[in-house]
Order: structure tokens, then sequence, then C-alpha cells
């Protein structure tokens, strides 16, 4: 009896280890899914990125040189203004929604530079003027005069916070109905303005029991509400990560069928109007070029679009630099090995050769000087692996699509 008992333990061992090694091999399995499944996600963000950057650059780009047109009329001028800031905006979500796993951890990149919060505020203003005409709106601004000229920051993202907070009053507002957009100094200390900013509204309020929901993500107050005014129901969620990320609060009061206001509170450094703003990630080197030489810097660019081309020879031009333009990774290595440049900018994603295989190439030529040229990398793809991989690669900087002017020139000097 005793060594039958033994038999049935025995059996009863070896089906609790088969089912073990069962159990373990589903979990590499499993393990080797996911990974699958978090490759193919990275690599679809990396091309949705590339194909939505790369036509936006050009927009942005060509804006912001009509900006610098000096003989635009007052009227051009705005209408650009609009664009180049809807252009940021819309940016600034593309970003965040193909990223989704930076949203989810807070990690939402801040690019500091010094910028006029009441010309931000106009422009947000005039961007819904014909809304807020069209529903005949009673739209007040007030700006505390104790409120710095010129403040050091994101104002991108003060632009996204008071687009969507302006945008919101204004759906949810009736016709004939009130806003009231109030900035005031809360209090200064040890150089630091916390800024209070307000949007105040008449509009059809929110539950008591709603409040809380509001800042959760594709949450609307009611189905009603959705169908009525439609949304998606992120911006809210969006705009709380970012002001937590800049070091403050967002408040809520609101009363129903009588209005809602939304209050925001930010630090910020007071700025001085010649800031620079730089979006590059450098590896391991401060600048690209000396700065005095004195003689006219020799560009070499590899960029298969055609529109990014012609954008960045313009820019080029406009400081004085020399630009040779190719249309792809194999064309580059070969104009390097045939001419004499200073700096590279090359693009990541081309056809016939990528920038990465072009610039492993040109890093193990015989010739010292070409093999140690300066390469910028210029990319519309934005996630952290491809930055990585731009490093490791032995690129020396990174500019992302779409880039200003002066970020272009900043990242080469």
């Amino acid at each position: 009896m005793g060594f039958n008992t033994y038999i049935e333990e025995l059996k009863a061992v070896m089906v609790s280890k088969k089912s073990l090694e069962t159990i373990n091999k589903k979990l590499v399995e499993e393990k080797e899914r996911s990974e699958q499944l978090a490759m193919a996600r990275d690599q679809f963000l990396s091309s949705m990125s590339h194909e939505i950057r790369t036509p936006l650059n050009g927009i942005l780009g060509f804006t912001d040189l009509l900006l610098g047109n000096s003989s635009l009329d007052a009227e051009s001028k705005k209408q650009l203004d609009y664009i180049k800031i809807s252009g940021d905006i819309l940016l600034v979500i593309i970003n965040d929604i193909l990223d989704l796993a930076k949203i989810e951890s807070g990690q939402i990149t801040l690019y500091e530079k010094p910028f006029d919060l009441s010309k931000v505020t106009q422009l947000i203003y005039d961007t819904f003027s014909s809304k807020i005409q069209g529903k005949e709106i009673d739209f007040k601004i007030s700006i505390d005069k104790k409120v710095p000229a010129i403040l050091n920051g994101d104002s991108i993202r003060v632009s996204q916070i008071l687009f969507n907070l302006i945008s919101n009053s204004i759906k949810f507002t009736p016709e004939k109905g009130k806003i009231r957009l109030k900035i005031k100094v809360k209090k200064e200390k040890e150089g630091i303005y916390y800024i209070a900013v307000s949007v105040k509204d008449s509009g059809i309020g929110i539950p008591p029991d709603k409040i809380k929901a509001i800042f959760e993500p594709f949450i609307q107050v009611s189905n009603d509400t959705t169908r009525k005014y439609d949304g998606t129901g992120l911006g809210l969620t969006i705009i709380k990560k970012i002001i937590s990320i800049m070091n403050g609060d967002i408040q809520v009061k609101s009363k129903l069928n009588v209005g809602t206001k939304f209050t925001v509170n930010l630090p910020f450094v007071k700025g001085t109007p010649n800031g620079v703003n730089v979006k590059a990630i450098e590896n391991n080197c401060k600048s690209v070029l000396p700065t005095d030489t004195g003689q006219r810097i020799k560009v070499l660019l590899a960029e298969d679009n055609r529109i990014n081309q012609i954008l960045v020879e313009k820019v080029l031009s406009k400081f004085n630099f020399e630009c040779v333009t190719v249309g792809n990774g194999s064309l580059a290595v070969e104009a390097v090995i045939n001419g004499d440049f200073d700096v590279i900018l090359m693009d990541i994603m081309m056809p016939i050769m990528n920038g990465y295989e072009a610039t492993s190439i040109i890093r193990n030529l015989e010739d010292q000087t070409k093999r140690n040229i300066p390469i910028i990398a210029l990319s519309a793809v934005v996630t952290g692996s491809v930055v990585e991989a731009c490093s490791s690669t032995g690129l020396n900087k990174y500019l992302s699509k779409p880039f200003e002017s002066e970020e272009l020139y900043n990242v080469i000097i």
C-alpha cells in the first residue's frame, strides 16, 4: 500500500513538473510576443512620426521664413502668426499622440525660451475671434501689470493650455454668454513669478460629482454632451499632465447651468528678449564648428523630400551658408569623398541608403578629416530609440523636424 501511494505521489510530482514546464514555456512565448509587439509599436510610431512631421516641417518652416519678410503688411503678418501658432499646437498634439508611452509616464519634454505672454494670449484670442463673434460672446482679457513683459518658459505648452481652456469655454458657453480671461501674479519669490491664469465662462457648468472625471482620458460629462459638443475628451487630460510637469496645478470651480472657472498656476522666471532655444540633443560636443574662422560655412544636406530640401536651402542661404544638396545616403557618401564640407545635415529615413548607414561609412573612411566631419541628424522621427541610435551611430547632434531657423543655425554653430 505504501509503495502504491509513493507511485501516485511520484506521478503527481511529474504532472506538476510538466505543468510547470508548460507554464514556463507559455511565459517565455508571452514575453517574446510582448517584445515583438513593443518593437512593432515603436516602428509604427517612428513611421507615423516621419510621415506626419515631414509635411508639417514644410508648413511651419516656410511660415517662419515668410514671417521674416519685412515687406509684409500687418494683416498678412497676423494671418501668418495664426498659421504658425496653430501649426505649433498641432505639432505638440501629434507628438503627444504618437508617443503614448511618454504621455503615460509624464515624460513630456519642455523647450524653454523667452516669450511674451500677452502676445501669446492675444494670438490665441484672435484664433477664436470668428467663433466668439459668431456666438456674440462677451469676451474680455485682463493682464496684471505686475506680470513681466517677457517670461522664460515653453510658450508652445502655454499656448496649448490656453487654446484648450478657451476652446472649451467657447464650446460650452451659449450665445451672448460671457468669458473672462485673467492673468495675474499670484506671488513672486526669489526671482520666480507664480502666474495664475483663469478662464471663467457663463456656460452649462459641470455637476459636482463629475468634476474629477473631466481629467480622465476620453471622459465627457455625459453622452449628450459628447453628441452635442463633440470632442475626444483628451484635451484636459493632456494639459493637466503638462501643467504638472511645468510644476504647476489646475483648479476647477463650477456650478451647473451657471458656469465654470479653470485656474492654472504656473511658475516662471523673468526672461530676456534675446534668449536662445535649441532643440538639439548634443553628443559630447559643445559646438559643431569653430565660430572664429571668418570663412563661409559649406554644408552638405542629405534629404530626400524636395519641399524640405528647398526649405533648408533657403534657411541656410539666409545665414549666408553655402549648401550642396543630395537625395540619399549613398550620394552623401559620394559627395563627402569627392568634396570638402564643414558639416553634414543628415536625414535619417532616406531611400537607397539611410542616414545611419551613410554615417557609418563616413566614420570609417581612410581620410581622417573626412572621417571626423561633424554630422547632424535632421529627423522627423522623435522616438527615444531613434535619438539613442543617432548617438550610437556616430552622429554628433540631433535636431527634430519641424525646426525654427534659429534652431538650425544654433545647432550648426
